[in-house]
């Protein structure tokens, strides 16, 4: 009869113990999801209004970092997106097509200074153009990638800078 009760009290127990899924709201969560014409609206969302605000994060070595400059440039061969805080300059290039696209961060036109230092390797970078509406002339998207130093006191060792989640979304140009 114990092992009855034990075995009642086990069931009662696991069965309460379930864990409840956290239901995500695709036309919240700030990015491109599938039916969507831009982040957040369109398609299966709400109607995209005619005019959106910049969006811009990115997080550096594991923590989000502002950057008081940025924006989209367009030289006439080359996109490129700018950005700048008191400590770090960099630009990554965004090809030469400016179409909706995933694609190797190209090396040329791709830098990174950090207080006034290069961080002359780039490894892992990647970008991806969401959207490009040249009606409106704004562009959003994502990027990512590692820039890298050898440190001069120590030959054989580096310093990475890690770009991870960067987003930006509605730069005009």
């Amino acid at each position: 009869m114990r092992i009855l009760y034990l075995l009642i009290a086990m069931l009662t127990i696991f069965s309460s113990c379930k864990k409840k899924e956290e239901i995500v709201d695709l036309c919240t969560n700030g990015f491109l999801d599938p039916g969507e014409t831009t982040p957040d609206c369109g398609g299966n969302c709400p109607p995209c209004t005619a005019t959106q605000s910049e969006v811009f994060s990115v997080i550096l070595n594991g923590v989000q970092t502002a950057m008081n400059y940025r924006s989209l440039f367009y030289d006439g061969s080359a996109w490129s997106l700018q950005m700048a805080n008191d400590s770090i300059s960099m630009q990554v290039s965004l090809g030469t097509s400016g179409v909706v696209q995933t694609a190797n961060i190209p090396t040329v036109g791709t830098y990174c200074y950090l207080n006034g230092t290069e961080f002359p390797i780039q490894q892992n970078g990647t970008y991806s153009i969401s959207e490009h509406s040249v009606s409106q002339q704004t562009m959003s998207g994502f990027f990512a990638i590692d820039f890298v130093v050898q440190l001069p006191t120590v030959p054989i060792t580096y310093d990475t800078l890690s770009f991870i989640g960067g987003q930006f979304a509605f730069f005009s140009y």
